[in-house]
């Protein structure tokens, strides 16, 4: 050690340092054992200065193995609790994964089991995204067209959202969150029902998740990593469903804001670049979007109001169970507020500081629904089928919000129990309730398919629900609406579909096909019992409504057709698509029309 520097248990001789030993209290045992005996030589060496450095450094070791092994059984208890809420999230939807098809799951089926090739030119007639129906192209491939196997492609992205929460929430506001927003994803309704529908959704949640953290990681630190990990997701939100276009808007206006207000010219490149990078990985489906944009759509969705919006969004996020949700946000936003005032002196303005990372989580789903809002006022797209990609990802910034509430768990627990319940009917009702809870249409095919001879004219009054009519009876039948018989009865041209329909005449079209029917042959007449809600936009409801009323007329007023049969709607079944069913035989000729 230099001269003049002395360091612990030495002292100075002559400019040299010799070793001293301190004298042990009173009472302490000696080296010898004795009390107070002082060290013997052997024991002073053990106060060298690399003896005493090698004890640090073994202390510190030792310190740092306690700490690991703290934070290992940390990481094994957040494993186990990921795991059991991924348990428990199968077991809310597990009775549901055989439930039947409704018209839209029908629709995607449909299109799927086409060759690959032609998926481009069915979806410019959908108005969807193609990377779902690519997914599921394949996994129909691997496990079949039953509704418990597409069923099955959903719950799985249901399930891997649990996970994304917890690597979300851990990534952002630490271990606490991260558990919360577990339990929050793995009991929301959006989820809860999605995880059981053959549709996008349930991916699009979990796309929404991991890009929402992904990108305000990079907002944060920076780094190619992040921004290329939140290109790649924010490209698979893209196109899997059109509302990632707001998406895409919010966090690049986000980002420049942050970029602007932390005088961030490196951010704001960033930013620029990963908006740039997204609409170029987008642009080879830019064709088809601008078609569907311009022809298909969702001619059925209404042009939103306030109470559509507070309604919706509250329906997809939690159900009934939204009185208890707002608790967990309100407890977060007075934590939150809490600190905002802690962190500003009473009568002093604080200087303007950067958005924290709880507020940046909160604004890009809020600010996502209120663009797509807006949007909704000019174009017929809102729907809360859609309001996943807010609404999930949401839960990660309630989670961040409560961390530090004061009575946290309880607030959460109230949410998580809430959320759960509404799960609870499903689980004790009736097979027939829980089998035909979306529709019934399968249900009732199957008790009329024994009397059905192969080579039967089936009609479906709507023209949009024959998919889910063909894939419940299956090939063998001749299948056809008002717009005439149907080469491709698994698919719907929705491009101008308002506009066709009024120039259609449903007996001009039907007629004939009733008229060459042979005395014995039979049709089979579905009947949609419900057509769109007080919010579904006249002109599109008008003309199919009308068109249907039109192919029953046909029907039910030819006097050659002779009712044999009819099923409704089953005891004990509420579907949120019902329909009705009646079968004809021709027992004379047609007459004239």
């Amino acid at each position: 050690m230099p001269a003049g520097l002395a360091g612990p248990g030495t002292r100075k001789t002559g400019g040299a340092e010799a070793p001293t030993a301190s004298a042990p209290p009173a009472g302490a045992p000696g080296p010898t054992g004795s009390p107070g005996a002082p060290p013997s030589a052997p024991a002073m060496l053990t106060t060298d200065p690399a003896g005493r450095s090698w004890a640090v450094v073994r202390r510190r070791i030792s310190g740092a193995e306690a700490r690991l092994a703290h934070l290992g059984s940390a990481r094994r208890a957040d494993a186990y609790l990921v795991t059991g809420f991924m348990a428990l999230a199968i077991v809310l939807r597990l009775r549901t994964l055989g439930t039947s098809y409704w018209g839209d799951e029908a629709i995607a089926l449909g299109i799927a089991v086409h060759p690959l090739a032609s998926l481009p030119h069915f979806l410019a007639q959908d108005g969807s995204p193609p990377l779902y129906y690519v997914a599921l192209h394949y996994w129909v491939g691997l496990f079949g067209r039953s509704s418990a196997a597409t069923h099955a492609l959903s719950l799985i992205g249901a399930v891997l959202a649990v996970p994304a929460a917890w690597w979300a929430g851990d990534r952002l506001f630490g271990r606490w969150p991260a558990r919360a927003a577990t339990a929050l994803v793995a009991t929301c309704a959006y989820l809860d029902y999605y995880a059981t529908e053959t549709r996008m959704y349930s991916w699009l949640a979990l796309f929404a998740i991991l890009e929402m953290a992904s990108f305000v990681i990079a907002c944060r630190r920076g780094g190619w990593r992040w921004w290329a990990q939140a290109t790649l997701l924010m490209t698979g939100v893209l196109y899997l469903q059109y509302y990632g276009l707001y998406l895409l808007c919010v966090c690049a206006a986000i980002g420049l804001y942050l970029a602007g207000r932390q005088r961030d010219r490196k951010l704001a490149l960033q930013v620029v670049g990963f908006t740039f990078a997204c609409v170029a990985a987008f642009a080879p489906w830019m064709p088809q979007f601008d078609y569907q944009l311009r022809n298909t759509g969702a001619p059925w969705a209404p042009h939103p109001n306030l109470e559509l919006l507070i309604g919706d969004v509250w329906n997809s996020a939690a159900s009934a169970a939204w009185p208890f949700v707002t608790v967990a946000m309100a407890a977060g936003i007075w934590a939150a507020v809490q600190r905002r005032l802690r962190a500003r002196p009473l009568g002093q303005r604080v200087p303007s500081s950067s958005p924290t990372t709880l507020a940046i989580c909160t604004a890009v789903p809020a600010l996502t629904i209120a663009v797509a809002f807006v949007a909704g006022q000019f174009v017929n797209s809102w729907n809360p089928r859609y309001m996943g990609i807010a609404v999930v990802p949401a839960f990660v910034a309630i989670a961040g919000g409560l961390a530090t509430a004061p009575r946290r768990f309880t607030a959460l627990a109230i949410a998580v129990v809430g959320m759960t319940a509404t799960a609870v009917p499903m689980l004790v009702d009736r097979p027939v309730t829980v089998l035909t809870s979306k529709s019934n249409a399968a249900y009732i095919l199957s008790l009329l398919r024994p009397k059905l001879h192969r080579g039967a004219l089936v009609i479906s009054s709507d023209v949009t629900y024959m998919p889910a009519v063909a894939v419940a009876l299956g090939p063998g039948y001749r299948y056809a609406t008002a717009l005439g018989p149907l080469s491709d009865p698994l698919v719907v041209n929705w491009s101008d579909l308002p506009t066709r329909l009024q120039g259609v005449s449903a007996t001009s079209h039907l007629g004939p096909l009733l008229a060459s029917l042979p005395v014995g042959g039979q049709v089979l007449l579905v009947n949609r019992l419900t057509w769109g809600g007080t919010d579904t936009p006249s002109q599109y409801l008008g003309p199919v409504h009308a068109e249907g009323i039109a192919a029953t007329n046909v029907v039910t007023n030819d006097p050659s057709l002779q009712e044999v049969a009819g099923i409704a709607v089953p005891r004990y079944s509420n579907p949120l698509y019902p329909v009705a069913a009646k079968l004809f035989v021709k027992v004379g000729a047609t007459g004239p029309r």
